[in-house]
């Protein structure tokens, strides 16, 4: 049983690692000689609260498994990778028994579609109720958001999550066209009325190119937690 986690643990945090969202994401330095310390490893992340302080992160993606073949993304449905998906209670247990050993402060949990955005956005609420009330948890917990899923989604999932923020993937038309032909570009803007409008979103991206061309562009709203 263990052995199976930690089989799923090893792919999910590896896959997690391109989602560069938080602070220590996007580092190659590795540890050579008997250092201390490895900026690329994965799994835990660190992450910055608005009063400052820096806190360790379990970071993981629910499942690699995704109905879509973003030529961009890793977990693309026609990309040779192992596949793996924890169950909600799998995730649970895994932060709190990290947290209770001090390995970590909170949870960043990101993840692939599987069937639906609503049903894997369901998922992840869940995950972040659960922590919440069942276990008393009050760490940190960052949610990434599906897009395309439901307005009451998000707002519950704001209820529970110190953080959230969503992949604006290719915000321009055409671009969404070449290189993630089955996603709709009208469908994502017009089910999030939060979400940066797209002629924003793009005067800022170029200004970051040769960046991903994806950013966490979520609004605050009384219900949801800050955005990045």
């Amino acid at each position: 049983m263990w052995d199976r986690i930690r089989e799923k643990l090893s792919i999910l945090a590896d896959a997690a690692k391109y989602d560069v969202s938080c602070s220590s994401s996007g580092g190659n330095r590795k540890n050579t000689n008997k250092g201390l310390g490895d900026s690329s490893a994965s799994g835990i992340c660190h992450t910055y609260t608005e009063d400052g302080r820096c806190v360790s992160l379990l970071k993981i993606l629910l499942t690699n498994h995704c109905i879509y073949d973003c030529a961009f993304c890793v977990s693309r449905k026609s990309n040779d990778v192992k596949r793996a998906a924890f169950t909600v209670d799998e995730v649970v247990d895994l932060t709190m028994s990290f947290y209770r050993r001090n390995y970590i402060e909170g949870l960043f949990l990101s993840s692939g579609i599987f069937k639906n955005a609503d049903y894997t956005m369901e998922r992840l609420v869940r995950i972040a109720k659960k922590l919440r009330l069942e276990h008393k948890f009050n760490g940190y917990i960052h949610l990434k958001t599906i897009p395309g899923a439901s307005e009451e989604l998000l707002t519950e999932a704001g209820l529970y999550a110190d953080r959230m923020s969503i992949n604006l993937e290719m915000p321009t038309e055409n671009g969404l066209k070449l290189l993630a032909p089955e996603k709709s570009h009208n469908e994502v803007s017009n089910r999030h009325p939060n979400l940066c409008p797209p002629d924003k979103a793009h005067k800022w991206l170029l200004a970051l190119r040769p960046k991903p061309t994806w950013k966490s562009c979520i609004r605050p709203t009384n219900t949801t937690a800050r955005s990045i």
